[in-house]
């Protein structure tokens, strides 16, 4: 940009007499669409705070940012923050970098569906890491985060895979570094072809250290392409955006200037200074930009939820009638609670804080919420494998929520996904608390400043869903009846995730 914007100041450009000057800032794409949705008072980071109002200076005339998907995000929170018209001034495919024999293990040099559950299978083992910038932050890790995510759309038995390679994924704002890692074997990178084929690092233009020309390109199916689409900022001055409409047509002159750096023509075409190394083919490639708002809400959402710390506590029903079978001949419903609880307790992330009530007649705490040491994780998975069924089958369900509903809001920790699971195989049976009571008390209680929401599981026929339904509606949360023991660990996992 900053060759072709020479290019066009020494033609002499004018705007009704005026010279024009034009300077070009580089800048982390994720960094200005947050500086634009602050104008807003929103954001573009989930998770992140707002910023402050950016001063007239700080914003830019025109903004070229490595994908379309960042203005869809940005336009979520103002839709009139760009002008109508919007160019793409050059393309390059998001790929999975990594050595040949890592490409040849994962099938060939096309990323789809089957590849997908063999580079699963691999992250699960241990055999093999990817490594990306935060898919909030990168629009090449959002297309490998959305590439996972649709591996379970249609097979949502394949969620905690896709959790557990989420929160395997080695993050680094430092390209360079991803890259040698790759030529090493010891991780597939998701980046675009044009780094791979350049090596540079954008903000130094130093060379990447090391030698990447064993580097093999795997195109992702379906295909993403950084399209870096010319945006004009809306609430310019005429002669400003006059001078930038003439820059968007010079650009259409300067594609020798940006395929000599590795970057296709926004038709997916290359031209004859394209460089074409490690796999990579001058034949005309799909161009398919990140577009999709729903998806990347979704996908933005799944990872926010999987990866950021969560605080939870669970309370886990003890009443005499968890001693039952969940089906004829099948396990007991508090031998499927002890596998769901345990398997559940390994997705958390180490900076989680948890902790476990039981209750029956009464409640008890079990073990206080804490920071996920190894040693909280030695004394939950000791509690959740001792547990035992009470003499009684008298159930204080209501009581229990509503006292763990005070107790978590009462530490709520900021940044934090604050829930109460409640694990549960009937309904509740002790008099004293109405359901409309309960209701009635969690509203009370309710702060938006601090939410917290109560996530339910009924094990078996006996639970009630609409009673459950009626308690997680009162606070954002979800409920969910399970009756194959095989999917309580599942939609144990999609609780937690669809509720934070």
């Amino acid at each position: 940009m900053r060759d072709a914007a020479a290019r066009f100041t020494a033609s002499g450009p004018e705007v009704r007499g005026d010279c024009i000057r034009v300077e070009v800032r580089a800048a982390e794409s994720a960094d200005v669409a947050a500086l634009l949705a602050a104008r807003n008072g929103g954001v573009v980071i989930p998770g992140a705070p707002a910023g402050p109002s950016p001063a007239d200076a700080d914003v830019p005339t025109v903004w070229i940012p490595d994908s379309t998907a960042w203005l869809t995000r940005v336009r979520a929170v103002d839709r009139e923050a760009f002008e109508a018209q919007v160019t793409s001034v050059a393309a390059s495919p998001v790929v999975l970098a990594a050595t040949e024999q890592v490409a040849a293990g994962l099938g060939g040099h096309t990323i789809g569906a089957a590849q997908v559950n063999t580079l699963l299978s691999k992250v699960a083992a241990r055999q093999l890491q990817v490594g990306a910038v935060d898919p909030r932050r990168s629009t090449a890790g959002l297309a490998g985060a959305g590439l996972l995510y649709d591996s379970i759309a249609t097979d949502p038995t394949r969620l905690v895979d896709m959790v557990r390679a989420y929160r395997s994924i080695a993050l680094s704002e430092d390209q360079p570094a991803l890259l040698n890692a790759a030529a090493t074997g010891a991780q597939a990178v998701l980046t675009s072809e044009q780094r791979v084929l350049v090596k540079s690092d954008f903000s130094s233009h130093a060379a990447t250290d090391g030698d990447l020309s064993g580097l093999a390109v795997m195109s992702l199916d379906p295909s993403v392409t950084l399209d870096y689409p010319y945006a004009v900022v809306s609430g310019q001055p005429a002669s400003s955006l006059a001078a930038a409409e003439l820059l968007r047509t010079a650009l259409t002159g300067a594609r020798d200037l940006f395929a000599r750096r590795g970057f296709r023509g926004p038709d997916g075409s290359t031209g004859a200074a394209f460089p074409t190394a490690r796999g990579v083919s001058q034949a005309e490639t799909l161009v398919r930009p990140l577009t999709d708002a729903k998806k990347i809400t979704e996908v933005l959402g799944y990872w926010n939820a999987t990866t950021a710390p969560s605080r939870v506590l669970t309370l886990v029903d003890v009443t005499s009638s968890m001693t039952r079978p969940i089906t004829k001949g099948g396990p007991s419903r508090l031998e499927v609670l002890r596998k769901a609880a345990t398997d559940g307790l390994g997705l958390f992330t180490d900076d989680s804080e948890l902790g476990l009530w039981a209750y029956a007649a009464g409640y008890q705490q079990v073990v206080p919420v804490s920071a996920l040491t190894k040693g909280q994780r030695a004394r939950l998975t000791s509690a959740v494998e001792a547990a035992k069924a009470a003499p009684t089958d008298t159930c204080g369900l209501y009581e229990t929520v509503l006292a763990a509903y005070r107790s978590l809001q009462d530490g709520y920790k900021e940044g934090r996904s604050n829930t109460v699971v409640v694990f549960t195989d009937g309904a509740n049976s002790k008099p004293g608390m109405s359901l409309e009571t309960l209701q009635l008390e969690l509203e009370r209680a309710t702060d938006p400043t601090r939410p917290v929401r109560v996530v339910l599981l009924g094990i078996g026929l006996d639970a009630n869903k609409q009673e459950l339904d009626t308690i997680a509606a009162t606070t954002g949360g979800r409920a969910f009846v399970v009756q194959d023991p095989e999917q309580i660990g599942n939609i144990f996992l999609q609780a937690l995730i669809r509720s934070s």
